[in-house]
């Protein structure tokens, strides 16, 4: 039984307001998803649990106590740990017997305090696919054997913690089954924000692993940072999937970076004009994988949206994330993708250290000067894994990840120096307000709409904004 835990503590820290739980990126689980299709071709039973679609703990734990698992499997962030072990501590007490694994970017970043909390049996660190594989073939008599030569997790062996060797990264991603999506909630019951999506059914894939960029705030431990793709053929078999057996009229390419490789975009977008799917869709990029003619074609062959990771207004701080940009760089990003026709949704993230009242008031009037389609401002979380979580810590901060962190703004985990936690959260609302809520930008919003569900979204939106 695979088990994907609600994301927040408690169900009104995800905003202050009904109006900001519909707009949150409720998206499928697609890492327990490819762990699931790994044991199911190795002729294991498997179910999977998706509480973000809206399950309780009440819920999930009547259907945990009906379903008399061998192994239960927690798939678990940071922000979401408190979760995980409030359901491993229900299992402990009402099902003994069963074994808990748990895997995520929080094990992988942080394994002998996952294993310390005494709940858990195995953690399965960085990419587990090949890692479950080896696990089961070692399940004898409901007991885990052989732990010991099994790489890629770490366990309690009495009162010792034991960490194996490294995995590795696999390089063949076409060797991975597609995802095991029929174990998944319909797509209806997801709910993407408001800001990515225009057509629905709407499926979210994963063409490539592995980011080349060394951001001080990211998180590189599960997916590393050596780039892999996937073939064009096969991310076409995963495509027609979700469009013959879901309906699917729209995707969003989740990779880190979609456009690293330009001779596969190309590839890509030839294959969605020669099968004619009658699909667009939306990926992430880094301002300097672009440029003219590969946005043409993208916009051509039905991409209408490109995320990019901005991250400041403010060339300092940019230099201290390591991004690899500038803000000329960005403005050159912004300036191609709007002559190719599309839109631009811009991520910034704010209150790392070294930030200052005068560098968040340039990244919000960037955001506002570019005229951006959508703008994110997200608060720094100082994430375990990430250079800047080691760097703060090494200095003697402790972070306390058992309260909301990332969509509450009255949470503030890390303020910079020269700033206080109260103007800090104030900042966020009002970045978001100053942005969203100006006539002008409300008027183009307005005529930009072309289907219901943008209509639906972007009401959606400016009530959460405007309630914030």
């Amino acid at each position: 039984l695979l088990i994907n835990p609600p994301f927040e503590q408690e169900e009104e820290s995800v905003g202050r307001s009904k109006s900001v739980r519909k707009v949150l990126n409720i998206v499928p689980p697609l890492g327990i998803s490819y762990v699931a299709a790994i044991l199911e071709r190795a002729g294991i039973e498997v179910k999977i649990i998706d509480c973000a679609i809206g399950i309780s703990f009440d819920g999930l734990f009547k259907m945990i106590l009906s379903e008399h698992p061998d192994v239960i499997g927690i798939t678990s962030t940071t922000p979401a740990f408190v979760n995980a072990r409030k359901i491993a501590s229900f299992v402990r007490e009402k099902r003994p017997d069963v074994k808990i694994l748990i895997g995520g970017t929080h094990v992988s970043a942080l394994p002998d305090e996952t294993m310390k909390t005494g709940l858990f049996d195995i953690g399965v660190i960085g990419e587990g696919e090949i890692t479950i594989e080896h696990l089961f073939n070692n399940f004898k008599n409901r007991e885990f054997v052989g732990l010991d030569e099994i790489r890629g997790i770490c366990y309690r062996n009495k009162d010792e913690i034991c960490k194996n060797e490294n995995q590795g990264f696999i390089n063949d991603l076409d060797s991975i089954p597609l995802p095991a999506r029929h174990l998944l909630p319909h797509p209806k019951y997801y709910q993407p924000t408001p800001a990515s999506c225009r057509r629905v059914p709407y499926a979210v894939m994963i063409t490539s692993r592995g980011c080349p960029t060394q951001c001080t705030f990211c998180d590189r431990k599960v997916f590393g940072e050596r780039y892999r793709m996937r073939s064009v053929p096969n991310i076409f078999l995963e495509i027609e999937e979700v469009v013959s057996k879901y309906g699917v009229r729209e995707i969003r390419f989740f990779d880190d970076t979609f456009t690293v490789n330009k001779k596969r975009i190309y590839d890509v977008c030839d294959e969605f004009e020669r099968r004619k799917l009658n699909l667009t869709w939306t990926c992430l990029s880094k301002v300097s994988n672009v440029d003219g003619p590969l946005l043409k074609r993208m916009k051509k062959a039905g991409c209408w949206q490109i995320l990019y990771g901005f991250e400041s207004g403010d060339d300092r701080m940019l230099k201290l994330l390591k991004k690899g940009n500038t803000v000329e760089k960005n403005m050159r990003a912004i300036r191609l993708t709007k002559e190719a026709g599309l839109e631009v949704r811009g991520d910034f993230i704010v209150g790392t250290p070294g930030e200052t009242y005068e560098s968040l008031e340039k990244t919000v009037q960037f955001a506002i000067d570019m005229k951006l389609d959508y703008a994110h401002f997200n608060k720094f979380v100082p994430l375990p894994g990430t250079e800047l979580y080691r760097t703060l810590t090494a200095g003697g901060h402790i972070f306390d990840f058992s309260k909301s962190t990332i969509l509450d703004h009255s949470q503030i985990h890390y303020t910079p120096e020269g700033l206080d936690n109260d103007t800090f959260s104030r900042f966020l609302d009002n970045a978001n307000k100053r942005f969203y809520l100006r006539l002008s930008y409300i008027l183009k919003r307005v005529f930009s709409i072309r289907t219901f569900c943008q209509l639906k979204g972007q009401i959606n939106g400016f009530f959460a904004i405007k309630e914030l």
